[in-house]
């Protein structure tokens, strides 16, 4: 069988073959490739907060099927009722996360002052030690 590559180099025209195991994936990573990801950044992202009520949805889910079967023990019912308010306290937290990392007085500066010579910076250190210094000398003469 003759694929559309091997006609087009049959007929004289040179086109380019294209080797497809070669080129870079662009894709994004998928559900397990974010949530190994997430573990080497701050935060939580999607993959780790889905994961986590996907956790507690079959978590009540199994607990519901336990209270039927066990014809509404109050200990499993207990169980069914800690889960669902550590599941809202877990998302709660997640919020409030997710806010204060979106805060403009949380971002890093946006210029960073980094052409400043180490000698500026020795002299700067011993200015606040002789500072420092003199004040602890102070305070103990006050004791006095």
């Amino acid at each position: 069988m003759v694929t559309k590559d091997q006609s087009d180099s049959s007929s004289g025209e040179g086109s380019p073959v294209r080797n497809e195991q070669n080129q870079p994936d662009n894709q994004q990573p998928g559900f397990f490739g974010m949530l190994v990801k997430s573990v080497f950044e701050p935060g939580a992202n999607a993959a780790v907060v889905m994961a986590m009520n996907l956790c507690f949805f079959f978590l009540l889910l199994t607990l519901f099927g336990l209270a039927v079967l066990t014809q509404w023990n109050k200990h499993v019912l207990m169980l069914l009722g800690v889960t669902a308010l550590f599941w809202g306290s877990m998302m709660w937290f997640v919020l409030e996360l997710t806010k204060v990392q979106n805060r403009p007085d949380n971002m890093p500066p946006s210029s960073l002052d980094l052409d400043v010579d180490s000698a500026s910076l020795a002299s700067n250190d011993i200015d606040t030690r002789t500072s420092a210094e003199g004040q602890i000398e102070e305070e103990k003469r006050k004791d006095r």
